[in-house]
């Protein structure tokens, strides 16, 4: 996954699995510590406390997390919300397609978009339209 300094204002990052998981948890709770994002992830897989400490501090020198100290305890808060992280995650790969395979790349994606709700695909031309 890697997100578009143009829509989120920061350095140009990708992001691992262990680290998208880390912050889907993040950004459904607000705020969390490294303790319960590893109580949560582990209940899955063996998974070891510190490369879950690891991975947070890395997620906040890329930027996309802020920590603050709490007693002897590391509070994460996500600095981008979901719905832009998205964004520019989707703005990337978009781009990156069309650079490759042209305009014929956004027609080959609209033809994979059969099975999607007429809402969707309502809110998909009214975007459109809008550019």
């Amino acid at each position: 996954m890697v997100v578009n300094p143009t829509i989120v204002g920061m350095k140009k990052i990708s992001l691992g699995p262990l680290e998208q998981e880390i912050m889907q948890f993040v950004w459904s709770k607000n705020t969390s510590s490294a303790r319960q994002v590893h109580d949560c992830l582990s209940k899955d897989r063996e998974i070891a406390y510190n490369t879950i400490q690891t991975v947070m501090t890395r997620l906040v020198d890329k930027g996309l997390l802020k920590r603050q100290l709490e007693g002897k305890t590391h509070i994460y808060q996500p600095v981008i919300k979901r719905k832009n992280a998205l964004s520019a995650i989707i703005s990337q790969a978009m781009n990156s397609i069309t650079t490759q395979f042209g305009e014929e790349a956004l027609v080959a994606f609209v033809d994979g978009l059969e099975d999607i709700s007429d809402e969707t695909r309502d809110k998909m031309i009214k975007k459109l339209r809008q550019k």
